[in-house]
Formats: C-alpha cells, sequence, structure tokens
C-alpha cells in the first residue's frame, strides 16, 4: 500500500517520494557572461559528483555540496514539480539536489525522463549521467517573456539491482533568479518498482508530523493593525510529537511563543480546532514564525517557516479639494523614513543622509538589476538642485560619479545584473541617460567615452519611440499594479525636466499622464487595481495592501485605506496635477464597460484584449483569448473584486512554490493562459487542450475570511460581502483543502482541464443573497461534444466552445478594435487620438508625430 514515504511506480508518473534541501545558493563572484557562468556551473557540479560519491542517507541528515549546508528532508510539495528559488538584484551561484531510494525486485533496466536542464545523476554513488552536451544544442531563437514551455526532455536509462538502489540528481544554474524546477517521472520498467524516502524514525511517528506538516497553515498572511493573527495546527490534537512555534517581530525580537502537542506538564496553546490566537502583533511589518516539531523528550524533528504582515493603513481622505493635502501628507511621511526626494521638497536638504545615498550608489556602480529605479531619482534630485546648491558636496559627488560611470543601455560595452527589456525598465533607463546627459553635457562618460550630449540625444531617441509606440498602441504592461507605478514614476520625471522648447516630447508625456490617470480612476476599487493584470506577483494579486498601485491611488483619489508603506516617492515630489475631472471618475460608479486593446507585445504576443466591467458593488474583467495555451509568468486574465479588499482570480500553477524568483509562481502568471470569455457580470474561464502534465490543479483564489457569507453546495461556491455577491462554479468539482498554506483561502479543481463561471451580482440587481443563490442553482449549464451553454440570470444565454466562438443571447460577441472604448474616452488602437467625453473634461488629445 503507498505511504507517504513509499509508492509503487506508474509508467507517466511522476517518482515519488524523495528527500530534498531546496535550493542552496551562494554568491557567485565571476564575470557576468555566459561563459564565465557555465564554467562556474560546472566546476559545482564536478564538485558535486565528488561530494556524493558513494554517499547514503536519511532524512533529517546533513550534508555539505560544494561548501553549502544542507538537510535532507522529505518533499511535501503536492504538484508533480518540485521547485524553490529566490530572486536577487545580483547572480547567486544555486543547485537543487534530490535523492530517493528505488526499490526493485529484480535486477532491472528503466527508462526515466526529466525536463532539459542541466543535470548530474548519481546511481548507487557513481556518475551514471552527467550531460555537459547541453551547451551546444540547437534551440529556436526565444523572446523576453515569451515563456513557452521548452518540449525538450531528458531521457535516461537506470541499471538497477535487485533491492535497494540509491539515486541523487543534482542540477543547478547562476542567475539572478535561482529558481529551479524539477520533475522526473518513469518512462518503463520491466518489473514492479517502488520510490522510498529513507526515514530515521518510527513511520507512524513520522507521519502524522508529515500531514501535520502539510495542513498547518496561517488564517490569513496579510492583517491591518487591530486584527489577530490565527496559525492553524495541522492533525491536531497530536499523539506523537508536540508543535512549537516562536513569532518574531520586524525588529527581530521574540514576541510570541506556544506550545500544543504531548508534552508531560504543557499546557497546549490551541484551542479544540487547532487554532492559535497570537495577540501582540501590533507594530507594522513582517512577522516570522518559527514552528518546530519535536518528540515528548524535546528532540526536534523538523522545522517550517512562516510569514505575515501586519500593515499600518493610511485612513481614506477623499475628495479632489484634499489632493494637495495628500501629496503633503505623503512627504511628510517619505521625510519621516529618511527619503531624500521628500526631505529636499520639504526644505529639509541637510538631514539628507550621505550613507542613504551611498548605498544607492553602490547598487548603481555594482550595476545590480533595478539600478536604473534608484538612479532615476538620484539625478531627478540633482537636477532640482543644479541652481540652489543646497545638497551636500559629497551627496552630488558620489551621484554624478555614479551616473558617470553607468551602462545606460544594453549598446554599450560592459556587462551587468541589470534588466533591459520591459517597458518600465526601457523607459527607466531612457529618462535616466537623457536626464543625466543634460546634467553633464560636456563630462566624460567614462564607461562608453562619450560625453553627456551624446547621451542625451541618444535616450532622446529612445524616448521619442517608447513616448509615440505607447500613445497609440497602449501599454505593454497593462493594468500592471506592479510596473505602471514604476512607469509613471518615469513620466513624472520628464514632465519636470523636459525643456519648454521639447513640446512634441512634452505633450506625449501629458498624454500619457492623463490616460494614466483615467486608466487608474476607473480600474481603482476600493483601494484594489481590480482588473486582469498584464504583470503581477504572488501577494499584490491576492490583497490592496501588498500592492504599490494602492498608495498611488490614495494620493490620486484618497477614497480607499492604503499600506502607509507604499507611498510613491515620484509622485508626491514632482508638481503633476492630475485634472479634476478624471480623479473624479473613481467615485463615479454609474454602472459601466471598459474595453481595452493595449500594447504591441514586444516578445511574439499578439495585444491584449480587456472588457472590465464596473458598478458600486462589484468589479469584474476577463482579457479575451490571450495567447491561450502559452506559459505565462506575470499574466492574470481574469479577475473579480468585491468591498473590503476582496480579490478572485484563477490560475493553473506547474508547482506550489512562490516567490519572484519563481514565474510562474503558485499564484502569479500561468503555465497555460486560459481561454477567458467575458460578458455583462458574467466570466468564463476554460482550460482545454492542456498538454502540460505538470499541471495537477486549476484553482481559484478566494478567502473565506473576508466574506460575510460562505456556502458551498454542489459545484457552486457563493460568497457574499455586504450587499455584494459572486458566484463560482466549476465543471470538475471544487473545494476548500485542508493541506497547504491557502487552506480556506482557495477553490480547487483536480486535474488541468475545467470550465470555470463566475458571476457576480448584488441586493440592487438581484435580492437578497438566498434568492441570488436560488437564481443561479436554477441556471441552465449544458456541456456536451467540446460545446458549452450557461443561461445566466444576469447576462443572457451564453454559448461558447471550448476553443472558438462566443455568442450571447445569439449573436458573435465582438472584440472591439480600439485602444479604450468608454462612456468617458474613446480611441481608436494605433490612432494616437484620445477623445475624452467625462464629465467637466471634453476634450481632444492629438499625440506626436502624425496621427489619423
Amino acid at each position: 500500500m503507498d505511504t507517504y514515504f513509499r509508492k509503487e511506480l506508474v509508467p507517466g508518473k511522476p517518482l515519488r517520494p524523495f528527500l530534498v534541501t531546496g535550493v542552496l545558493e551562494k554568491d557567485y563572484i565571476g564575470e557576468r557572461t555566459n561563459r564565465a557562468a557555465q564554467a562556474y556551473l560546472e566546476e559545482m557540479l564536478e564538485q558535486a559528483q565528488k561530494d556524493f560519491a558513494q554517499k547514503k542517507f536519511r532524512e533529517f541528515d546533513f550534508f555539505t555540496l560544494c561548501g553549502m549546508k544542507g538537510k535532507w528532508t522529505v518533499c511535501d510539495a503536492q504538484s508533480p514539480r518540485y521547485a524553490d528559488g529566490h530572486y536577487y538584484v545580483m547572480e547567486k551561484a544555486a543547485l537543487m539536489p534530490v535523492y530517493l531510494e528505488l526499490e526493485s525486485g529484480i535486477d532491472q533496466v528503466i527508462t526515466v525522463r526529466t525536463q532539459e536542464c542541466r543535470l548530474v545523476m548519481l546511481l548507487n554513488g557513481n556518475v551514471i549521467y552527467n550531460n555537459k552536451d547541453i551547451y551546444s544544442r540547437k534551440r529556436p531563437r526565444r523572446y523576453v517573456f515569451e515563456h513557452v514551455e521548452n518540449p525538450n526532455r531528458e531521457t535516461i536509462t537506470l541499471d538497477l539491482k535487485a533491492g535497494k538502489n540509491t539515486l541523487i540528481a543534482v542540477t543547478g544554474k547562476i542567475d539572478r533568479g535561482t529558481g529551479i524546477s524539477f520533475c522526473m517521472e518513469l518512462v518503463s520498467s520491466q518489473a514492479p518498482l517502488y520510490a522510498a524516502a529513507p526515514l530515521n524514525m518510527d513511520e507512524e511517528v513520522r507521519a502524522e508530523i508529515f500531514r501535520s506538516q502539510l495542513e498547518t497553515h496561517m488564517e490569513d498572511d496579510s492583517y491591518v493593525q487591530g486584527e489577530m493573527p490565527k496559525l492553524h495546527v495541522g492533525g491536531f490534537p497530536l499523539t506523537h510529537c508536540r508543535v512549537k512555534l516562536q513569532v518574531t517581530s520586524p525588529d527581530g525580537s521574540q514576541l510570541f511563543s506556544a506550545v500544543c502537542g504531548v508534552a508531560d506538564g504543557v499546557e497546549s496553546a490551541a484551542d479544540q480546532a487547532g487554532n492559535i490566537a497570537m495577540a501582540g502583533m501590533d507594530v507594522p511589518g513582517m512577522y516570522k514564525v518559527d514552528i518546530s516539531w519535536s518528540l515528548p523528550d524535546g528532540t526536534l524533528l523538523t522545522k517550517k517557516i512562516m510569514n505575515f504582515t501586519m500593515v499600518e493603513v493610511l485612513a481614506p481622505c477623499p475628495g479632489w479639494e484634499h489632493f494637495e493635502e495628500r501629496r503633503r501628507n505623503a512627504l511628510e511621511r517619505l521625510a519621516a523614513q529618511g527619503n531624500a526626494l521628500g526631505l529636499y521638497r520639504l526644505g529639509r536638504a541637510e538631514e539628507i543622509d550621505p550613507d542613504q545615498i551611498r548605498v544607492m550608489c553602490d547598487k548603481i556602480e555594482n550595476r545590480a538589476d533595478c539600478a536604473d529605479f534608484d538612479l532615476m531619482p538620484l539625478l531627478w534630485l540633482m537636477w532640482e538642485d543644479r541652481e540652489t546648491g543646497l545638497l551636500d558636496p559629497e551627496i552630488v559627488h558620489m551621484v554624478k560619479k555614479a551616473a558617470l560611470g553607468f551602462r545606460y543601455w544594453v549598446d554599450e560595452p560592459g556587462t551587468s545584473s541589470m534588466f533591459y527589456c520591459s517597458e518600465n525598465h526601457r523607459i527607466g533607463f531612457h529618462v535616466c541617460e537623457y536626464l543625466a546627459g543634460l546634467l553633464y553635457p560636456e563630462e566624460i562618460f567614462t564607461n562608453c567615452g562619450q560625453n553627456g550630449m551624446y547621451h542625451s540625444l541618444k535616450g532622446r531617441m529612445h524616448l521619442a519611440e517608447w513616448l509615440n509606440q505607447r500613445c497609440r498602441a497602449g501599454f505593454d504592461e497593462p493594468h500592471s499594479d506592479s510596473y505602471l507605478p514604476v512607469t509613471i514614476s518615469a513620466l513624472l520625471v520628464l514632465h519636470e525636466v523636459l525643456p519648454m522648447e521639447e513640446y512634441p516630447l512634452r505633450n506625449m508625456v501629458n498624454i500619457l499622464l492623463d490616460f494614466m490617470t483615467f486608466i487608474f480612476a476607473v480600474s481603482d476599487f476600493d483601494g484594489v487595481m481590480a482588473t486582469p493584470r498584464g504583470r503581477s506577483y504572488n501577494m499584490p494579486l491576492r490583497t490592496r495592501f501588498s500592492s504599490t498601485i494602492n498608495g498611488l491611488f490614495w494620493i490620486f483619489f484618497g477614497n480607499a485605506p492604503s499600506n502607509a508603506k507604499f507611498i510613491n516617492q515620484e509622485m508626491a515630489f514632482s508638481c503633476y496635477v492630475p485634472p479634476k475631472a478624471l480623479c473624479e471618475l473613481a467615485d463615479n460608479f454609474t454602472p459601466a464597460t471598459f474595453n481595452f486593446k493595449e500594447g504591441i507585445m514586444h516578445f511574439d504576443k499578439h495585444n491584449a484584449d480587456f472588457t472590465i466591467r464596473r458598478t458600486q458593488d462589484y468589479m469584474i474583467g476577463g482579457v479575451r483569448d490571450h495567447n491561450v495555451g502559452m506559459c505565462d509568468m506575470h499574466f492574470i486574465s481574469a479577475m473579480i473584486a468585491l468591498p473590503g479588499d476582496i480579490s478572485i482570480f484563477f490560475s493553473s500553477p506547474n508547482n506550489v512554490a512562490e516567490g519572484s524568483g519563481l514565474r510562474p509562481d503558485y499564484w502569479a502568471g500561468q503555465a497555460f493562459l486560459p481561454r477567458v470569455l467575458m460578458y455583462g457580470r458574467t466570466l468564463a474561464v476554460i482550460w482545454h487542450n492542456v498538454n502540460n502534465q505538470d499541471i495537477w490543479i486549476t484553482h481559484c483564489h478566494f478567502n473565506a475570511r473576508k466574506f460575510d457569507e460562505v456556502v458551498s453546495e454542489g459545484r457552486w461556491t457563493f460568497g457574499r460581502k455586504g450587499n455584494s455577491y459572486v458566484a463560482i462554479y466549476s465543471s470538475v468539482p471544487h473545494s476548500f483543502r485542508k493541506e497547504g498554506p491557502y487552506s480556506g483561502r482557495e477553490l480547487v479543481c483536480d486535474g488541468n482541464e475545467t470550465v470555470w463561471l463566475a458571476e457576480c451580482g448584488s441586493s440592487r440587481e438581484d435580492g437578497s443573497f438566498s434568492d441570488f443563490i436560488k437564481k443561479m442553482h436554477s441556471a441552465e449549464i449544458i456541456q456536451e461534444d467540446g460545446q458549452f451553454s450557461f443561461v445566466s440570470p444576469g447576462s443572457g444565454r451564453l454559448e461558447f466552445g471550448l476553443t472558438e466562438g462566443f455568442l450571447a443571447d445569439g449573436q458573435p460577441v465582438p472584440i472591439p478594435d480600439d485602444l479604450i472604448s468608454s462612456p468617458y474616452l474613446y480611441s481608436r488602437y494605433g490612432s494616437g487620438r484620445f477623445n475624452y467625453t467625462c464629465p467637466g473634461f471634453t476634450l481632444t488629445q492629438w499625440s506626436y508625430p502624425a496621427s489619423e
């Protein structure tokens, strides 16, 4: 019988279980070239062969690999693919080892398959696979962000002896993102075969601990001050072990500890359901929860770390008349944090800390990733100070030195860890180069030997093209809560530094600032970027208080609470005043539909077609048929928002890991982009013909804690927040799961193919919540022969194929060919002309060069 620790292997299925230690990392100090990085990785893999030669392990054994310490533990990932890793601004060397035993009753030859990667494999202590030829294999050129799954596989033959065989696999990489994933499946065997994770204790005891680990979770991972965080201890009550937790505050002090489970004389801190309330967590910041499992005699067995955030909230301060008050408040908060722009604007230049500037300049001179984000505000500071001379001369010298040695674009000599290609980075680098050239026109820039005038001209050339593309085609990172704040920061700098004579550029900057204000206003729902996201990350998708755009919304509109940490320094520092009428759209909840066709997608993907419905009770949106079947590291193509920071969205992960070093991860991005259809107040999210076996579930983010009522009946789950309702249906049964960190916060469908339906409602439209539930239950749903129909109570009869076609009440649902069509703004895609028809803002804007 299969257990957590021993399973019979089946051809076509992953080899499980196995021991892991996560990704082992250390600084990479070599040259930042592919050749040097490959040579260093080869040295590490050679050493790995020596470190693991003739070695056998059991769970919880410690080991050393290339000087890095590791500890084996049974992999608890529920996904076929195991993944781990992190993101850094400088390169790291990373290795991921995997260990297991293969049990065979006879001598036999088996075949296994892994994804294509640099791989070393040892069987019974000897190297039997080492694919050094991987670097010379020819592959089609891939564009930035074109995350098509690599179809190539490594097929490996293993000559097993009767009995237990040890197998160690090691893969690695050198990169800023150390995310590594690994999956190995059985292709064929000649006789029954078992995989086992060797234990160092009684299996019954270990099984209880393993189950407890799987089911232990935080009730949530983001709280506002005044809320009490809660942790659920899985498998409670425990009979073989005890669980201890220690909470560490943002400043590193130990705040709270508790014990539950088996321990003589120790009173359990958990209630009968296994929940532990953690009082005294009032200081804003990130808290760490160290959880350990030990035997009754105190012998430590294993640990797990969880984190949660306590958020300091800025109260709403609504109204156009309070715009400058909000900006002043933002400056004062920035100054209190020692922010240089905030201090300078408030007339306190003498308080700017040179050590803080030195840290930023060191990052710039090291050419670390995102150095452009630090250089741009420093150059703007120099520009503001060029005539007044209020800054400490040491600061002026440090910034000038960093600017003159910077690598501003990919055509310049030298190497770096910086990422240039995305939309927000492109304009950031171009603004930095243009502004540095204006500041130091006769100075020689040491990296390329050209003077400042050359750089200002080159920066201007790139800026003109970037601005023209955005005016005509919208944003390549459409509705990105993570990167539109970065993009608008660069535009705000240009708004302040462009000479009056640069009218064509100034005109395009002003047009785009107004367009972004419009996007922000109609996308803001209770402080949430309540639209599908062109680029977003895990935490910002799940709560407004982890999204930097939340701080921008507060300055622009002030109509919802904001995380006090996310004040946008460029918006606070600038003199830009958004049009009053556009800002007032944020509070205009007259039901309306907005269609966007955005981007020219600089990586072999077509533009994105958004349809968004905005009402006073909810927002719902989808991106129509966007790159269906492709893997995308950031795109979320369907989104619903209800009051109270409720975000509902869908994804198809290929691993359970999280973090920006893994793209896509458990929530952000898609391993397989679904077909998405949107009409009225109804969404269809369709996974069909999925050719990725690593996708084992599709799931819906649904944080039950934030609802007033949640009802699950049959294939439906319903939620109510105040007077706002939502209904979620899946063609394959879904459920809340007990396992994993998102217990109580996600609806899960097993398998990789399903049709999800979502419909919003309200007391205004549907009467009581029970009336809404009855309507949805009585709605006709038919699926047969690849066709699907749903008689929606709120949107009419919707009919669609799983791969093509979309009818509403018998009529085709068109895709508008407009950059934006709405009651308040119209622009034909590619025209560069914007026709505003807002109350108090009726005008036509023309971009440069010539438009239609």
